[in-house]
């Protein structure tokens, strides 16, 4: 490979480790440069396509201490459903009380009524909401820790690319299965199964309500299977499959997305009448209300003919209607291109080369989109390593607070106690969910996913189907860049309560009293591109403070905060 950029450019060898770093990965670790520079940078991107070889010991014995992560996803959706009912049940009974004309004896039953439903809501939305702290946890986690760095940002690439959203409805029960099973198992196979495996989870079925959508019914028919559903509900019966949830016929929104965002692209050459289409192929995969887990309901299903794209689907179909539909949209052309223009955006520039995207998605074709190609052909294109594109992106907060983390190599600890009664992951999790806002304004240390929360990028907290956006100048504004020097002053000032790091071990031999040592002692470490001459007068003017013997007196922490607020630390 070095053959290959000094043909093509001029980056150096530590230069194209550099690159590789951070944009394979969450950006280096104090010494990784030079030694990634040593083992040759083509190794080490064939070694990250290969990350089961890759020993990854402290990673794993990290993520092995989040326990609720290994809760099955039947009993996550359990819990959330006992929350659901509880609320009702508190309701429907403060509901009868406001009735009851306020008599002492209405009051006390009430009040004796509610306790238990309350209890049983607290302890279930606790469990569900701690999970989902743990999954925030173990992804910051893998992302600083992980040497299979480029397995963490494909997982994290290809969550975005299908997104869901921990604040709609059931989804909060069953985001941590559909990354550890549904995601991040399929980033190294084929794009084909990736598709179908988030075609069938419950997550996406939630999030964008195809559990609901379903065939036209008869005059009547709908009417008559509410009514039978609802007196289900009030009997206390096992309603599961007693009949389909409540539905308004067809629903297009998954549909449409899985043409526009998953597979075709917004210039795929589709229709608005192949949306519908897709989505009366789609009619009957829905949910089993118990557990949350995919079922494919026939009494559901548009079992008639069908024309998508061109093609014509025959009737009685079934569930094959939708897989067939998966396997032409994974393996048509237009998708190649929107797979391929996404994955350059990413891993080189906002505005990707158009003959890049090309070569990239003629690779995904070839080998019948399989992805580890695909990657490959991307990180192994001397085009990657063109020098216009080193440094070219920036970092989203998520990058730039693991970046950060790994830089200053900040150790993660556990916080064992925290303010009040409800546990750190809980509270972190009802950060994303919109709980406790005033609460957390106030408080004067944030841990690292609260810091992350203020920056704008909540993990698994992003509205939209299209995910975080992966042009990075959508991350760059005045608001934002205050927010991560907050951060960089709180980390360096030992202000960040679960992320610890030793500011005099990035200071190294030199002297506070020597100005120019301190800060190339502390850039070496934490900028493996170097510091521009105008950065470095910025951090002498302000990294120091009072005048012995002529020299200002340097601040190391003050030089580390300023440092990774700098515009070279910003950039990847």
């Amino acid at each position: 490979m070095g053959e290959t950029a000094a043909s093509h450019g001029s980056l150096t060898v530590e230069q194209q480790a550099t690159h590789a770093l951070n944009r394979l990965g969450y950006g280096p670790r104090p010494g990784e440069v030079a030694k990634v520079a040593e083992v040759g940078v083509e190794k080490w991107i064939l070694r990250q396509l290969d990350p089961r070889k890759i020993p990854d010991q402290s990673a794993e014995t990290a993520i092995a201490a989040f326990t609720k992560l290994r809760i099955p996803s039947s009993d996550l959706v359990a819990a959330y459903q006992t929350e659901i009912r509880a609320r009702r049940l508190v309701q429907a009974q403060q509901s009868k009380m406001d009735k009851a004309e306020g008599t002492m004896a209405s009051a006390e039953a009430g009040v004796d009524a509610n306790r238990k439903p309350s209890q049983e809501r607290q302890a279930a939305r606790l469990m569900v909401g701690e999970t989902l702290g743990e999954l925030m946890h173990a992804k910051l986690t893998r992302a600083v820790m992980s040497e299979r760095q480029l397995e963490e940002v494909l997982v994290d690439f290809w969550f975005n690319h299908f997104n869901v959203d921990a604040r709609k409805k059931l989804v909060r029960a069953t985001i941590s299965d559909y990354e550890q099973n549904v995601i991040r198992p399929n980033v190294w196979g084929s794009f084909r199964d990736l598709l179908g495996a988030t075609a069938q989870s419950s997550s996406m079925l939630v999030y964008l309500d195809n559990f609901r959508s379903s065939r036209a019914y008869k005059p009547g028919e709908l009417e008559k299977r509410m009514i039978r559903r609802a007196q289900a509900d009030l009997l206390g019966e096992e309603v599961a499959n007693a009949a389909p949830p409540p539905t308004r016929g067809l629903n297009e929104n998954y549909g449409r997305e899985l043409l526009e965002l998953h597979t075709l692209g917004v210039e795929g050459g589709y229709t608005q009448k192949d949306v519908q289409e897709v989505a009366r192929a789609f009619t009957g995969w829905t949910i089993e209300q118990r557990t949350g887990e995919f079922i494919f309901r026939q009494r559901q299903h548009d079992d008639g003919k069908k024309v998508i794209l061109g093609k014509k689907f025959a009737s009685g179909g079934g569930r094959r209607d939708g897989e067939k539909v998966l396997d032409l949209l994974a393996g048509h052309p237009a998708t190649a291109h929107h797979l391929a223009y996404k994955l350059c955006q990413r891993f080189v520039a906002d505005e990707p080369p158009a003959e890049l995207v090309q070569r990239v998605a003629q690779a995904f074709l070839r080998s019948q989109g399989d992805l580890r190609t695909t990657y490959q052909a991307l990180f192994l294109d001397p085009e990657f390593f063109d020098p216009k594109y080193y440094g070219a992106k920036s970092k989203s907060p998520f990058e730039y607070v693991a970046s950060s983390l790994r830089a200053t190599d900040a150790q993660l600890t556990e916080v064992v106690r925290w303010p009040g009664r409800l546990s750190l992951h809980a509270v972190e999790a009802g950060a994303v969910l919109g709980r406790g806002g005033e609460r957390l304004a106030k408080l004067k240390r944030k841990t690292v996913l609260l810091h992350l929360v203020d920056m704008g990028q909540p993990l698994y907290g992003w509205a939209p189907p299209t995910g975080f956006s992966e042009d990075s100048t959508t991350w760059i504004g005045s608001g934002a860049l205050v927010a991560r020097l907050n951060f960089a002053l709180a980390l360096s000032a030992g202000e960040v309560p679960d992320a610890h790091i030793d500011v005099r071990h990035l200071l190294g031999d030199a002297q506070t009293d020597d100005p120019d040592g301190t800060v190339d002692a502390i850039a070496e470490n934490l900028l493996a591109g170097g510091l521009s001459d105008s950065t470095r007068r910025i951090l002498l003017l302000q990294g120091g403070k009072g005048v012995e013997s002529n020299h200002a007196v340097m601040q190391p922490a003050q030089v580390v905060a300023l440092l990774l607020g700098s515009p070279e630390f910003q950039r990847r």
